[in-house]
């Protein structure tokens, strides 16, 4: 989640990664490393605010787990915009 124009070839940019998600034709994305550290100049929310907005705008499934969530293959969790209430 840590982008910024000054530094483009850092992190890819939300747009870019649900495209990229897009381009490797995946099924649920799972967007990593966001919410972890605050290293650029966005707000911490704003890479899981933009790449879950994006992804549902180009019908993109999503799961969006608590840093440290266990996961189920099987049984993956809904999307949750918990870094709403954390901000």
């Amino acid at each position: 989640g840590a982008y910024a124009s000054n530094w483009p070839d850092v992190h890819l940019f939300p747009e870019q990664s649900v495209q990229a998600h897009l381009d490797l034709k995946g099924r649920t994305m799972m967007p990593v490393h966001n919410g972890t550290f605050d290293l650029s100049f966005h707000s911490w929310t704003d890479p899981l605010e933009r790449v879950t907005d994006v992804a549902e705008k180009r019908g993109v499934t999503t799961i969006t787990p608590i840093v440290g969530q266990r996961l189920s293959l099987e049984n993956l969790p809904a999307t949750d915009d918990w870094w709403s209430a954390v901000d």
